[in-house]
């Protein structure tokens, strides 16, 4: 059996950590929205005695010996259905890696998705969240067909929002690297309590004084004035996740097209994606 799989990428439209939770994480608020920027996913999927799962592609992000997200969802969906499988998964990798777009976190969706419809649904709405979860916070998002959605708790928590379609470009500057942890340490020590965000508006225009992220105070590319003078005519711009990706919005492809040509200037500093926020995925 060959199963087809998109496993698109997401911004996060503002982002406040709240309150440490008991188990160690941390409650979050923030607005998950779909973009165009995708992985290809192949799978080849064949009953079997025991549980196999190999993988190809062209990702060169894991350390020898590192077991794939992908990996252990496929793994995950078998204990908790009890089907054993060999599979083959084939990706076309076009997400960055490591930079809050949550690209390991589709693909770790899209392979239980593709494996709870080949086998007859065995997983019901509620187990197949539970198991996203287990697999990263970003993951029950990706798997709930939503394009646009709140999201609380450890970000299981989702709430349908309005999506919109805009033009928008993904921007790191190469070498850029954060600290998750240090944000955490630096948030933990605010004095003020942190405010969650206001309710959501689907006008992007509005967004620059209702929507921000935390994280950005450790994106050293916040400190760029070439970026900051590059971007100004946006209609927003802000981290995702916590970086180290950029995500641009403009109402219109030209107004895109002025800042692709201001950071091509300076090409061997900035990696530029061309993408947008979109509504529908298929």
């Amino acid at each position: 059996m060959i199963l087809r799989e998109k496993a698109h990428a997401k911004v996060n439209i503002g982002l406040r950590i709240m309150a440490r939770r008991p188990d160690g994480y941390h409650d979050l608020d923030t607005y998950f929205h779909l973009v165009g920027l995708c992985d290809d996913i192949v799978l080849s999927v064949t009953e079997s005695a025991c549980t196999r799962v190999s993988i190809r592609g062209n990702m060169d992000y894991l350390p020898e010996g590192g077991v794939d997200l992908m990996e252990k969802a496929a793994r995950l969906f078998s204990s908790l259905t009890g089907i054993c499988f060999d599979l083959e998964i084939g990706i076309d990798k076009r997400i960055p890696f490591q930079a809050g777009l949550g690209g390991g976190s589709s693909d770790a969706a899209a392979v239980l998705r593709a494996l709870n419809r080949a086998f007859g649904l065995p997983l019901s709405g509620s187990a197949m969240m539970q198991a996203c979860l287990g697999l990263g916070s970003d993951v029950p998002f990706f798997a709930s067909g939503l394009a646009c959605a709140r999201g609380a708790g450890r970000g299981e928590i989702l709430s349908p929002e309005e999506a919109v379609e805009l033009p928008a470009l993904i921007v790191q500057r190469c070498g850029d690297r954060v600290s998750t942890a240090r944000a955490f340490q630096l948030v933990d020590g605010r004095q003020e309590r942190p405010v969650p965000l206001p309710t959501w508006d689907p006008d992007p225009e509005r967004w620059h004084e209702l929507y921000s992220n935390d994280f950005d105070i450790i994106q050293p590319i916040l400190s760029d004035s070439f970026y900051l003078d590059a971007v100004s005519s946006s209609t927003w711009h802000s981290t995702s996740g916590s970086g180290s990706s950029q995500i641009v919005v403009c109402s219109s492809p030209a107004g895109l097209d002025d800042i692709i040509s201001r950071l091509a200037s300076c090409k061997d500093t900035y990696r530029v994606i061309r993408t947008g926020l979109v509504k529908n995925v298929t």
